[in-house]
Order: C-alpha cells, then structure tokens, then sequence
C-alpha cells in the first residue's frame, strides 16, 4: 500500500512537472500567461507568401529571441484609419504604423505617440538610418517615429506588349500622350488603375503629375506655401491630367468605380498594357509573378525644361501609443521591426529600408535591383520630388485625393477644386503641419 500510494504520488509530482513544462518556455521558465503582449497593426498582405514571411521571419524571429514578448499581428486593409479612430478614443495598437511623416506629425500633434529620444539613445537609432530618413520622425525636436521603407511611384507597363506594337517608353509629355492613344487604339486599356477599395491611391497620380510638370523646385515652392495651389502650373497639371482622365486613358472613365485588385486582374490579364502603381509593386512581381515580361519607367518632364522626377516618399513610419502599458517592450519590437536584418529580409520581397548597414542582396530577382538602382540615381543626383504622403500638409492632401474624381466627372471646375485646395494648405500652415523643407 505504502509503495502504491508513493507510486501514485510520484506520478502526480511527475504530471505537473510535465503540464509546468507544457505551459512555460523550457530555456527561461517564461509562461505564455506571463508574457507581455503588444498589439500590432497592419495592412493586409498582398498574398500568402508575404504574410507567411512576416509571421515566420519577422515576428516569429523576434519572439523567439524575446520568448517574455508576445505580438498580437492584426491586418486591415485601411488601418491609418482605424488607428486613427481608435487613439482618439484612448484605444489603439502599442504599436503605432503610418503611411509615412505626414500622419505622424498630425498624430504627435495629437499626444498619440511617446517621444522616441530616449530610446533612440539606447539603440542608437541615429546612425542606422540615412539623415533624409530619420529625420522625418521628428516633430518640434523631438523623434516620435522611425522610418520604414522608401518608395516612389513609377509607371509599370507589360514589356511583351510594347515590344509586339513597336511602342518605346516616352520622353516627353507629347510622346506620353500619343503612346496612351496608340494602346486605346490598339483595343487595350492604357492605364489600369481602381480606387474604390482605397480612396487615397488617388495621390499617387496626385504626386506624379505635379512633380513631373512643376519639377522639383517649383512645386517645393507650393508645398511650402510660397506660391499657392491655385498658380498658373498647378492649374494647368491640374487640366491635363483632367483631359487624360476623360480620354478613358485612366481606366476607360472608370477609376472611381473599380478597385485596386480589380485593376491588378485587368493588367495581369494583359487587357492593360500600363498599371500606376509604385515600387512597392515588386513584391507582387517576385511573389506573384506574371505571365509576361515586366518592366517599368520614370515618368518623364511634362513640362519643357523639367527633368522626370522620382516623388520619394517614405511608406511607413512606426512609432509607440503613448497610452501603452509597456512602452520598454515596444521600443524592443520597433527597434527589430526596421532593423538592418529586417530590412535584408524585405529587400529579397522588392521593399528598401533607409538603413547605412543594409549591402544590396545577392540572388533577387533583376527588376528588384533594377527598381532599387533608380531610387538610389535619384537620390544621388538630388532630384528626387516630394510624393504626398511624405511631404504634403495632411489637409490639404486629404481634401484633393478625396475630390479629384468630383473634377473628373465634371462635378467641380479645377479653380474651385485648387481654390478650395489652398484653403487647406493655409490650415496645414496655421497648425503648424507644413513639411519644414529647411531641416
């Protein structure tokens, strides 16, 4: 009996080791209960094998090297919004993701966001990043975000269908807009393009038109309020790509009533022989090839005298809810999150990070490279151009992606839609939300 109940014991002794074991990280007896866990917000994953990257390289890297860190990963299709809503509210993700400086100077301004400098000194964000980067997270002197990858806005086109009708990547706005006329003539689509899933893809063309027309250092002048919205240069942009929009070059007339993906299935069935989209489409092309050869240009100067001009932008920005519990263990998460290891793993994806430390990586597929080299020469000669999310006044950003299709459809004239633009750029100004050129 003694024996018996001893055995009977020893198993029970034996069971809850075992179950301990079962319920806690077996290098430092970390539970999964104790554990803090910081909510992470995201877009959603163009396909599968991105989001399987993210889970397995990203996250799940991180929080095998930080077993007391759990991240709760949550994707929405327009989670700027959501975010937004949420921090008014006192809610929100530990874990704070915009679509670039714009959003995070509103947010600061806000109190949304813990103040970054001290962990900066700890992790020695300063000397990972390059100055034009890092230095778009702060506001009033004091860093609230770091940057995440650089992209700009380029026009894709399928390479087999120009080679088959002889058509060559323009040089000039006239040869621009005869080549558009050359793929309609030719039963195709110029331009697949769709905004019903989100509005503000509107501002990529937002960006390339004005930059390819003003050029740099005029349109410099209006984002700073030097020369208002309503000039002669933006107005005549403004018209331009009005007329190209009636043409039915954008989608024959139907951009405002078709999504994104949409789009995306009208150029991967070659039923459109361009798409306007930025560099951020590579990921899509190694992930999710087509069935035909890819390739892409710069926009040219629409305008004579006036170089094409790559509209850089900075896609994402990360910082901290000044509101979470555990601000220590999200300055862990971000500092991996835009790491030189992380930036390595979604370079091969076709995404840049403006990180010092990352060496261009071996074995990517040639368009990748190709696309990376581009943004490096623009950067390097200086006459990279200002994409909205990056360098525009969120009001007055807001308010033209938000009504361009009112001018398309006729609904508002271009003077009242730029008149009614600059309304907005004199709001930025007053609350102090204009991009400061000067730093």
């Amino acid at each position: 009996m003694k024996k018996s109940k001893f055995l009977a014991m020893s198993l029970i002794l034996l069971f809850s080791i075992l179950l301990t074991a079962c319920n806690s990280d077996s290098s430092n007896g970390t539970s999964d209960s104790d554990a803090v866990e910081l909510v992470y917000m995201s877009h959603t994953p163009e396909n599968d094998v991105q989001k399987k990257v993210i889970e397995e390289d990203v996250i799940g890297s991180f929080e095998k090297e930080h077993p007391n860190i759990k991240i709760k990963w949550v994707q929405n299709e327009d989670p700027v919004s959501l975010v937004r809503q949420q921090l008014a509210a006192g809610a929100g993700p530990d874990i704070v993701l915009v679509d670039g400086p714009t959003q995070v100077v509103q947010f600061a301004k806000s109190d949304y966001l813990l103040p970054l400098d001290d962990y900066a000194a700890e992790y020695g964000w300063s000397d990972r990043y390059f100055d034009w980067a890092y230095d778009t997270g702060f506001v009033e002197d004091k860093l609230y975000s770091l940057p995440g990858q650089y992209e700009s806005l380029v026009v894709w086109y399928n390479k087999d269908q120009f080679k088959e009708h002889g058509w060559e990547e323009p040089k000039n706005l006239d040869e621009f807009l005869q080549l558009n006329e050359d793929i309609a003539n030719a039963g195709l689509i110029p331009f697949a393009f769709g905004t019903t899933d989100f509005r503000p893809a509107n501002e990529w063309w937002l960006s390339v038109v004005y930059n390819s027309y003003l050029g740099k250092e005029e349109f410099k002048k209006v984002l700073s309020n030097e020369v208002p919205w309503t000039s002669d240069l933006v107005q005549e942009a403004t018209t331009i790509w009005k007329d190209i929009w009636q043409k039915g070059y954008i989608n024959e007339k139907k951009s405002h009533a078709i999504s994104g993906d949409d789009a995306w299935t009208l150029f991967r069935n070659q039923k459109a022989a361009m798409k306007m989209e930025g560099t951020w489409a590579n990921a899509n092309f190694t992930t999710d090839p087509v069935d035909f050869e890819v390739d892409f240009f710069v926009m040219p100067g629409w305008r004579d005298g006036v170089e094409p001009t790559l509209p850089l932008a900075l896609g994402e920005n990360v910082g901290i809810n000044a509101d979470t519990k555990h601000p220590d263990e999200a300055a862990e998460f971000i500092d991996w999150l835009f790491s030189d290891e992380v930036g390595t793993i979604m370079f091969k994806q076709g995404y840049f990070y403006p990180n010092k430390g990352i060496e261009a990586v071996e074995g990517v597929d040639p368009i990748v490279t190709s696309v990376h080299k581009e943004l490096d020469a623009s950067l390097e000669k200086g006459n990279a151009g200002f994409a909205s999310w990056t360098y525009w006044g969120p009001n007055v950003e807001y308010y033209l992606w938000d009504n361009i299709d009112s001018v398309f459809l006729d609904q508002l004239s271009v003077e009242e839609y730029l008149k009614n633009a600059q309304k907005q750029a004199e709001k930025d100004e007053e609350e102090g939300l204009l991009f400061n050129f000067n730093e």
